[in-house]
């Protein structure tokens, strides 16, 4: 296999991915979202430049995707990728406090036994 990295393709990808569960996200809050400025984040799109190791690292973890696919590999995406839905909330879950996390999974507990 011939390696070819497609960072910006995936980037691209990802803004898609992102914009169509958000329409009213701006570039410059999904850069953020990234840890990077929007000129940063514009480059990329274009194909010009990428985010160093961690950059790329953080990326794949805020996105849920494999460092890998992120850089271009071409075999399919594992049967447990993440729906939409639970990216929604696994990205939302990651933003809010240690606290928050605790009461969401005490609630969590309660809707998985009350389901039984």
């Amino acid at each position: 296999m011939v390696w070819k990295n497609k960072f910006h393709e995936r980037i691209n990808e990802l803004w898609k991915r992102a914009k169509g569960q958000n329409r009213k996200l701006t570039q410059t809050e999904y850069a953020r979202r990234l840890g990077v400025t929007r000129n940063a984040f514009m480059g990329w799109l274009r194909g010009m430049g990428q985010p160093d190791t961690d950059g790329l690292v953080r990326i794949a973890s805020t996105e849920n995707v494999s460092l890998s696919w992120l850089l271009g590999d071409e075999r399919p995406e594992a049967q447990s990728e993440l729906l939409q839905d639970e990216q929604a909330l696994l990205q939302f879950f990651r933003s809010i406090s240690s606290e928050h996390k605790k009461n969401i999974l005490d609630l969590a507990q309660l809707f998985q036994m009350h389901d039984r």
